[in-house]
């Protein structure tokens, strides 16, 4: 079963269009997609993905700024692999956000659902790179809001995780997306 009808994917952004009116954080993105390289293996590996015509489904907004770091390293590597990418706003498509639950609870972006040409679910990754979700991990939870001991606790938060974002950009995280698509394609043949 498809995971969104054809009709209602043509409906998603492309990368162009989420960028152009990208509210929040768009030079950033904008930075960080010009930026993005690839090693030899990783341009190997992402041509051999072009012939399959995958389809990857982008759910984001744009005040996040996990995903003002990784949706334009994602739109890279769609655009090398030859994958329509459409971007779509999480809090209007809740009905798909809700079937890609982080640890089962959390509507936690950003979201990246990678699918046949046909729609057809083949994996999802999100909502951070795994060595920056271990690097925050012994931060969390963060107070409540509203307590005092927020802002600082928000703030050195905010520094774990850029420095963890800086040892992953754009490398690491093209190498765990790989891994993700390529797993769930040998699982499917």
């Amino acid at each position: 079963m498809p995971v969104v009808s054809a009709e209602r994917f043509a409906t998603g952004l492309t990368w162009g269009e989420y960028l152009a009116g990208a509210a929040e954080h768009q030079e950033q993105r904008r930075q960080i997609y010009e930026s993005v390289t690839f090693t030899p293996a990783q341009r190997e590996a992402l041509a051999a993905l072009r012939p399959l015509g995958l389809k990857v489904l982008v759910l984001e907004e744009y005040w996040c700024g996990d995903a003002a770091r990784t949706g334009p390293v994602l739109a890279r590597v769609a655009e090398e692999a030859g994958m329509e990418a459409r971007w779509f706003f999480r809090d209007q498509n809740l009905d798909i956000m809700d079937q890609y639950l982080e640890n089962g609870t959390s509507r936690a972006i950003p979201c990246f659902i990678f699918m046949t040409r046909d729609l057809e679910y083949l994996t999802h990754w999100g909502s951070r790179p795994r060595a920056v979700k271990e690097a925050a991990r012994p931060l969390q939870p963060l107070p409540p809001q509203g307590d005092p001991a927020r802002p600082a606790a928000f703030e050195r938060f905010k520094q774990v995780l850029a420095a963890a974002y800086e040892k992953v950009m754009p490398h690491g995280v093209v190498d765990e997306l790989l891994q993700y698509i390529n797993t769930a394609l040998q699982h499917k043949i």
